[in-house]
């Protein structure tokens, strides 16, 4: 069974999170690392022995070993049903679901959910070009160890009352990862909605002033797409502000076949950047220099 999780390609795995490479060089794929928020590709991919290395972090392995840094465990069993919950290997998901599921990654203790304060995070949100008071009304702070160390990072809360978690350096969930639904108004729900494939890119939009009056779904991970169903269904506009790589155009295909026309790309705002955040930087950037 091991064999057939280590059999698995990297290339589809990282795919089905959402990270497609950025360089392609033969049998070796150069993306942004997962592990953090990074403008250089530092994490290569070999196709021809399925094996990855980050340079930044300066590790490296199997998929086993990407999944233990990613969900930020030891644990085999826990990494197991992580893996089968996003590439279905049937034998995989058979013996994962087996296993009795965690409300949280092992090793991570002591979380703590605050109001966002820390330097270091709002800077961290500053630089992708959020102003302090976007993130601070919109995030929280989550304060956790692992194995003994203390960690902090951007909290965002999902459908399950679980927390997505951004750092600098990681990208990760405390819980069950799915989909975060933002209605606009507690009055009753809008007649469009944005779909978003992360927090920073929603909070792009919020930067931007582009989605006023609409609510908001953050998929999270495009895996999630599907989960995003019963939400859509009574709105008369859907606008998707998703990533320009294969795994974003996947999705907008998927959303596009269920509700027709009721879909719009609004990923044409920014077509030639990766998606609304670079987008959002590199105008901010402007600014900066025309000044």
């Amino acid at each position: 069974m091991i064999k057939e999780i280590k059999s698995i390609p990297l290339a589809a795995f990282l795919s089905r999170l959402g990270h497609e490479p950025a360089v392609r060089k033969g049998t070796r794929l150069w993306y942004k690392s997962p592990l953090r928020q990074e403008q250089t590709p530092s994490l290569k991919v070999d196709t021809a022995i399925n094996c990855w290395y980050d340079f930044g972090l300066g590790k490296g392995g199997n998929i086993i070993d990407l999944a233990s840094e990613l969900y930020l465990s030891t644990d085999l069993r826990y990494l197991m049903r992580c893996i089968a919950n996003n590439y279905p290997v049937p034998s995989v998901q058979t013996a994962a679901s087996s296993f009795a599921p965690r409300h949280s990654a092992p090793g991570m203790e002591r979380f703590e959910v605050v109001p966002l304060e820390h330097r270091a995070l709002v800077a961290y949100l500053q630089e992708r070009g959020i102003p302090a008071h976007i993130a601070t009304a919109n995030c929280k702070e989550a304060h956790y160890s692992v194995s003994g160390k203390p960690y902090f990072a951007v909290a965002f809360e999902n459908v399950n009352g679980d927390w997505e978690l951004r750092n600098r350096y990681f990208k990760g969930c405390r819980g069950r990862k799915d989909i975060s639904y933002l209605p606009w108004s507690r009055d009753g729900p809008s007649t469009e909605c944005a779909v978003f494939e992360g927090l920073i890119d929603y909070l792009s939009a919020i930067a931007l002033d582009i989605i006023s009056g609409a609510d908001a779904i953050i998929l999270n991970s495009v895996v999630n797409v599907n989960k995003v169903v019963p939400y859509l269904r009574n709105y008369t506009v859907i606008n998707c502000y998703l990533d320009n790589d294969n795994a974003g155009q996947t999705a907008l295909a998927e959303l596009t076949a269920i509700y027709g026309s009721t879909v719009i790309d609004r990923s044409t705002l920014y077509s030639e950047f990766n998606d609304l955040n670079d987008f959002l930087v590199n105008q901010s950037s402007t600014i900066q220099q025309n000044k």
